[in-house]
C-alpha cells in the first residue's frame, strides 16, 4: 500500500532532484517530515573568506600603487629582458671602395674630390682579415668605406695597400659628400677634338685678284719652310682661282701667305698694306675645303688691278686709292 501523505511525497522529489544536481548531497539524509532544503546560491566570481577568518582564498589582491607612482613591470618567466638594441644590419650598408686622399678632422677624402663625413665611433680594420688594423688610413692607400645610410656616415674603414674591387658605385654614395666637387675631365688622359694626330686632306683653294697675268704662277710660303716664297706650288683651275691639296696631321696650326714666287710679291690687304699670316688649325676630320680671297699683290698698284669700290677711299693708310698718272718726262730740244 502506497504512502499518499503529500508531505512525505514532496520530500521524496526534492531528495532525488538535489541528488541529481548536487552529488556531494547525496549522502545528506533528509529527515522524514522535515521541510525542502533550500538549493544553494550561485558562486561568486570573488573568493570567498572562510567564516571568522579575515584572509581572502586564493591569491592575495594587490594594492594598488598610489597616483603618480609608476607602476613596475610584472616579472617575466624568462628574467628581465635587456633594452632593444638598434644597429644597422650589415645587409643595410652601402660600401664604397676607392683610394685615399686624406684622412682628418673627421673626415675622409678620395681621390674623386669628394669628403665624407666619419662617424665619432668609426673603426679601422685591415680589408684583409677584418680585424683591427695598425695601418692608418693615408694618402696612396685603398679603403672599403662603409656608410650608414640613415645618416650618410662613414661607420667603419678597411684599409688595403692593393686596390678593392668595386662595391656600390659612385652615384650610390655621392649624396653623402659634404664637399662635393664639379667633375672635369683630365685633359691629358681625355682626347679632344683636333689632337688625334690623325691625317687629314686640306684642300687650298684661292681666288687672286683680277689683274694677275695669266702667266703668274701662285705659291704658298709657311713657317714650316721659313717663309720660302716657293714653297708650295698652286694648280691654276680657271682664270681666277689656284688649287692645292696638302695631307696635314690634326691638331697642327697651319701658317701661310700666298706668293708669285718673291718677297717683293706677297699678297697684301685691300688698302695695300701687309697682311698677318693666314692661320689654319686643322680639326679631326677626314677631308677639310679651305677657300681664301687674294686682294692684292705687293708689287702691283692696289687700286689699279680692282675697280673702285665703297672701300676704295683715301685712307690715312691709303692716301691715294685710285691711279694717278705720272706727267710726261720734258724732252730736251735737240741742239
Amino acid at each position: 500500500m502506497r504512502d499518499r501523505t503529500p508531505g512525505r511525497r514532496w520530500a521524496a522529489v526534492a531528495a532525488f532532484f538535489l541528488a541529481v544536481a548536487f552529488p556531494a548531497l547525496a549522502s545528506v539524509a533528509v529527515p522524514a517530515g522535515a521541510p525542502p532544503a533550500a538549493p544553494p546560491d550561485r558562486p561568486t566570481a570573488g573568493p570567498t573568506p572562510f567564516a571568522g577568518s579575515s584572509a581572502p582564498l586564493g591569491r592575495p589582491t594587490p594594492t594598488p600603487p598610489p597616483l603618480g607612482a609608476t607602476p613596475s613591470p610584472l616579472p617575466s618567466a624568462a628574467g628581465p629582458q635587456p633594452a632593444p638594441a638598434t644597429p644597422v644590419p650589415s645587409g643595410l650598408l652601402v660600401r664604397f671602395a676607392g683610394q685615399l686622399l686624406d684622412d682628418r678632422d673627421g673626415f675622409v677624402f678620395f681621390t674623386t674630390g669628394d669628403g665624407y663625413r666619419l662617424d665619432p665611433a668609426a673603426t679601422t680594420v685591415d680589408y684583409a682579415t677584418g680585424k683591427p688594423s695598425t695601418l692608418k688610413p693615408a694618402t696612396g692607400l685603398y679603403a672599403l668605406a662603409s656608410f650608414n645610410p640613415q645618416t650618410g656616415l662613414v661607420v667603419q674603414l678597411a684599409v688595403s695597400r692593393k686596390p678593392i674591387p668595386a662595391q656600390a658605385s659612385y652615384e650610390d654614395v655621392q649624396r653623402f659628400a659634404v664637399a662635393l666637387s664639379t667633375p672635369e675631365p683630365n685633359p691629358e688622359l681625355v682626347a679632344k677634338e683636333g689632337v688625334t694626330g690623325n691625317p687629314v686632306l686640306v684642300t687650298f683653294t684661292a681666288l687672286i685678284p683680277v689683274g694677275t697675268a695669266l702667266t703668274d704662277i701662285v705659291y704658298m710660303q709657311t713657317d714650316q719652310s721659313n717663309w720660302n716664297p716657293q714653297a708650295i706650288r698652286l694648280d691654276r683651275i680657271d682664270a681666277l682661282h689656284y688649287r692645292v691639296t696638302l695631307r696635314l696631321n690634326s691638331g697642327t696650326e697651319f701658317l701661310y701667305r700666298y706668293t708669285r714666287g718673291t718677297s717683293q710679291s706677297v699678297e697684301v690687304g685691300r688698302n695695300g698694306l701687309q697682311i698677318d699670316p693666314r692661320k689654319l688649325y686643322v680639326k679631326n676630320l677626314e677631308v677639310k675645303n679651305q677657300d681664301d680671297t687674294i686682294y692684292n699683290w705687293a708689287d702691283q698698284n692696289p687700286a689699279g688691278n680692282a675697280p673702285p669700290g665703297p672701300d676704295s677711299i683715301p685712307t690715312p693708310y691709303n692716301p691715294q686709292p685710285f691711279p694717278v698718272p705720272f706727267p710726261p718726262r720734258p724732252t730736251m730740244p735737240p741742239k
